[in-house]
C-alpha cells in the first residue's frame, strides 16, 4: 500500500519540477527514485532526464549521457552538411552579401545636408570656371546673402532716416494751430 501512495507523491513532486517549484531535497529524492531499477512505466519517460541532472550534481568532469551525446553528434553533423552546399548556392550566398554590403555602403555614405537641397541646381563661377559643388556653393551664396541683407538694412535706415526729415520739415512748415489742419497732415504722413 506504501507503493502507490510513493508514486503519487513521486508524480507531484515531478509536476512541481517541471513548474520549477521544487526545493533541493525534492530534487534529490526525485533523482534517487529514478535511479531504482523498478520505475512504473508512465514514470520511465522521465528516467533519461533525472539520471542527466543526478550526473551533472555526482561530478562535472564526467561525460554526458548518451542521449546529450547524441545531439552533439547530429549538431555537428547539420555543421557539416553548411559545407556540402552546391556552387551555385555559394553564388546566392555571395550575391546576397553584395547587395547588403553595398545597401549599407549606400546609406552610410556621406550625403548632401537637407538645407542644400534647396540649391540644387546652383552654381558659382570663379576664375572663369563653373564650380557646381554644393558644399562650396552654399556657403558662397549664404556669405552674399548676408551681403546684400546687410545693405538692405542700411537703406532701409536711409530711407526711415529721410522720412522722418521730411515729416519735420513739412510739420515745420505748416501752422498746426488748427487741429483740422494738423490731423489732416498726421494722416497724409502716416502710411
Amino acid at each position: 500500500m506504501t507503493q502507490p501512495t510513493d508514486h503519487r507523491h513521486i508524480r507531484t513532486t515531478i509536476a512541481r519540477f517541471l513548474d520549477g517549484e521544487t526545493s533541493v531535497a525534492e530534487e534529490k529524492e526525485l533523482y534517487n527514485f529514478f535511479r531504482l531499477p523498478d520505475i512504473p512505466a508512465d514514470l520511465k519517460q522521465y528516467q533519461p532526464m533525472f539520471n542527466w541532472y543526478a550526473s551533472l550534481g555526482d561530478s562535472h568532469d564526467e561525460a554526458a549521457p548518451a542521449d546529450i551525446a547524441g545531439t552533439e553528434n547530429r549538431a555537428s553533423a547539420s555543421r557539416v552538411r553548411l559545407l556540402e552546399l552546391r556552387p551555385w548556392q555559394w553564388m546566392g550566398i555571395a550575391a546576397m552579401l553584395a547587395l547588403l554590403l553595398s545597401v549599407g555602403f549606400i546609406f552610410r555614405s556621406p550625403s548632401i545636408p537637407e538645407e542644400y537641397l534647396a540649391y540644387e541646381g546652383s552654381y558659382i563661377i570663379r576664375d572663369g570656371k563653373k564650380i557646381t559643388d554644393l558644399r562650396i556653393v552654399v556657403p558662397e551664396i549664404e556669405r552674399t546673402q548676408q551681403l546684400v541683407n546687410e545693405s538692405l538694412g542700411e537703406i532701409d535706415m536711409s530711407l526711415r532716416t529721410a522720412d522722418s526729415a521730411f515729416d519735420d520739415a513739412v510739420l515745420a512748415d505748416e501752422d498746426l494751430s488748427d487741429p483740422m489742419v494738423k490731423d489732416l497732415i498726421l494722416s497724409t504722413l502716416e502710411y
